[in-house]
């Protein structure tokens, strides 16, 4: 082996037991690996990824996010160009956004769920509960080395945990670790029930305890779509207590406990699809779901019903799904299933009384599925008790809309609560910034709806047309081209008015608190107002 000796080069050895064909005592240790590096760098507040860019993997990139020297406000986006990242990641340092780098970006999946549109970025794993793997290391994440020392000792020493236990998250492909992440165009999915993926086609899986059965080798197999297969393996997790996450028009596909958030931690999904079957948004976060498709992700076979959350808050709110839609994923495209789903649950609670969910003004889809065609796609109790045996009156519903035509309310839970006006029993009135706003007011809603209904992209220019607020008017100064002007609810993020203007002009406006977007010819801004 050659030595370059201009350069410092650190060297990690893994040593692990093994024995020859006699019996005698060897030990297989894997190559010689640099370590990562670790001076510090100056910040840069945009890093690429892709197979032509700076960084190959997204985790090269965040090993350099956490060398840099910045501020406490300083934001990091990684843009990624399109395509499948087989990676664990962990986001370790707060202000990240992972951003789809594609001019028309799509979270678009093909052939069953196994690939994806040429415009779509999928960040994916493979670990589950029940097997153990030779490529995992100590931490419960993926490593090479570990995987080639492993395959030539013949053995795997350290055994999969699932729950929290060592950083696991259910086998999470994505742990959120920091506050302020923001995701942004991105399939999070865990394939482990849904297809073999290449690496895991690579390694060695080993039966461990609560396993379903010796899985599939071949590369691209749905078998394990399969109701037998089904078990808990998580796509995304957020820790207890971490602030401040956003999911925008994002899909994270699984189907048991695909999406955890832990207790006190504050969540907002914006748009997007959440795929999954049994108890599959779970844990004890506060977080509002705006406009989000829950696709219920089951087999075809007949006990597989999902169930799409499953509570567990001891203090704080809970989750508010603000105008969603449930549906079904879409059989041969995003799944191998040959029907739609069966009708399901809005969720189980993990306990009774404390556990909250509100579904409000909720659209819910038709079953195409033989057996139930032309029913709703939520079974008319609505709740289910299974979980514990637990019934929390927390489980709300409000101004529910169903396709099939069918008023399903006089035969839900008894236990569960439906709602004749938006006000929940504590009195607390059904609003995002209610859901959202912990002791600092953050309501990220009013800024990301109007940035979608603009088009503002994180790479577009800032206007320099000016926006205030004086007395009881909104002025627009500086005005140089055709400039377009919204003006948000910053509360409920509904827009109050909308017009252009090729001058500058100034109007009087009701007291309240206001995002006011522009759209000019130089770039764009939204800027918060208060008027009194």
């Amino acid at each position: 082996m050659k030595t370059n000796f201009k350069l410092l080069i650190l060297y990690s050895i893994i040593s692990i037991a093994a024995c020859d064909t006699n019996d005698n005592p060897v030990s297989k240790t894997p190559d010689f690996v640099a370590s990562t590096p670790t001076g510090s760098i100056p910040y840069a507040s945009v890093l690429t990824v892709g197979t032509n860019k700076t960084y190959k993997t997204i985790n090269a990139a965040l090993a350099d996010v956490t060398r840099m020297t910045r501020t406490s406000t300083d934001r990091v986006t990684i843009m990624i160009d399109p395509g499948n990242y087989e990676e664990m990641i962990d986001i370790t340092q707060a202000n990240v956004t992972l951003k789809n780098a594609a001019s028309t970006p799509n979270i678009n999946l093909l052939n069953k769920g196994v690939d994806i549109d040429a415009g779509a970025v999928r960040i994916t794993s493979y670990y589950g509960m029940g097997y153990n793997y030779y490529s995992m290391k100590s931490n419960q994440k993926w490593d090479a080395d570990v995987l080639k020392v492993n395959k030539e000792n013949g053995f795997q020493s350290y055994k999969n945990v699932s729950g929290t236990t060592n950083n696991s998250y259910w086998n999470a492909t994505l742990i959120v670790s920091a506050n302020g992440f923001t995701a942004e165009d991105i399939i999070i999915e865990n394939s482990y029930n849904q297809y073999i993926s290449l690496k895991e086609s690579q390694d060695i899986v080993e039966l461990g305890s609560g396993n379903k059965g010796v899985r599939p080798t071949t590369y691209g197999s749905t078998a394990v779509q399969n109701k037998s297969f089904a078990e808990r393996a998580a796509a995304f997790a957020v820790k207890n207590g971490v602030d401040k996450v956003i999911l925008n028009k994002c899909r994270i596909v699984g189907r048991q406990d695909s999406f955890f958030g832990g207790a006190n931690a504050r969540v907002v999904v914006y748009k997007g699809v959440m795929m999954g079957a049994v108890d599959y948004i779970f844990g004890g976060m506060n977080a509002v779901f705006y406009k989000t498709d829950f696709a219920m992700n089951t087999s075809d076979a007949s006990s597989d019903v999902c169930y799409i959350t499953a509570a567990q808050q001891a203090t704080g709110r809970g989750y508010l799904m603000y105008g969603c839609k449930v549906t079904s994923a879409v059989p041969g495209t995003e799944t191998a299933s040959a029907y739609a789903s069966k009708p399901g649950y809005f969720g189980r609670p993990w306990a009774a009384v404390t556990s909250e969910v509100v579904f409000y003004k909720t659209t819910i889809e038709t079953s195409t599925n033989p057996g139930y065609v032309g029913q709703s796609l939520i079974l008319p109790q609505g709740w289910n008790n299974s979980l514990g045996k637990a019934e929390s009156a927390k489980m709300y519903e409000y101004g529910t809309i169903e396709n099939s035509g069918v008023n399903n309310s006089a035969s839900r839970a008894a236990w569960a609560t439906k709602l004749a006006v938006p006000t929940l029993t504590d009195g607390t009135a059904i609003t995002t910034l209610n859901f959202t706003k912990g002791s600092d007011n953050w309501n990220p809603l009013p800024q990301l709806i109007s940035n979608d209904n603009l088009g503002v992209k994180d790479n577009t220019p800032t206007s320099a047309v000016n926006v205030f607020g004086y007395k009881n008017r909104i002025v627009i100064s500086n005005v140089k081209s055709e400039t377009s002007v919204a003006v948000y609810s910053a509360i409920s993020g509904v827009k109050i008015k909308t017009f252009k203007t090729n001058q500058d002009v100034d109007f009087e406006f009701q007291n309240g608190t206001w995002i006011v977007a522009v759209k000019a010819a130089d770039g764009q801004k939204s800027v918060k107002i208060i008027i009194h």
